[in-house]
């Protein structure tokens, strides 16, 4: 059973343990933090992170920024931790996490931004009913090669359609 909840101190470790694993792969900022620096970061900027749980247990974390009340959009991101990469608990999470979003922020418009190279991510994305906006041509430099990032977009009412359709 997939639940999320508010990131806590106390989870901070876990987030910096995924966060630095994804970074230089899949993340548009490949720099890692020691966990002092990731405590800093949290009690200076109180990011509005939620811990993804399935069934009690840490599996990773959601992001949001950009949150417009009088625009009703937001930006959201995820990283799960390897050890549950391939088992099926990405889309899940997601559809939980997007119905959440849409009820409890009043949104129109969910956004998010994915790497080229990051193929898997991008066909979640497209599988939710994420449509692509645009893209923000070789803006990223992973190992010295420039990689694309992707906009996309959800609209409340392509969500609400496309539930009805799955």
């Amino acid at each position: 059973m997939i639940s999320f909840r508010h990131l806590k101190e106390s989870d901070l470790e876990f987030l910096n343990e995924v966060r630095n694993h994804c970074a230089e792969e899949y993340l548009h900022d490949s720099r890692t933090f020691s966990l002092s620096d990731t405590l800093n970061w949290f009690k200076t900027t109180h990011p509005n992170y939620y811990i993804i749980l399935n069934k009690d247990e840490k599996i990773g974390y959601f992001r949001l920024s950009n949150y417009s009340q009088s625009n009703q959009n937001i930006y959201i991101g995820a990283d799960l931790h390897p050890k549950f990469w391939g088992k099926k608990l990405s889309y899940p999470s997601y559809q939980r996490f997007i119905d959440y979003l849409f009820i409890n922020y009043d949104l129109n418009k969910i956004s998010l931004e994915v790497l080229s190279t990051n193929v898997r991510a991008y066909n979640l994305y497209k599988k939710l009913g994420f449509v692509q906006e645009g893209v923000k041509r070789q803006e990223v430099l992973k190992q010295n090669q420039f990689v694309d990032s992707i906009i996309m977009s959800l609209l409340k009412t392509e969500y609400d359609a496309h539930i009805l359709e799955n």
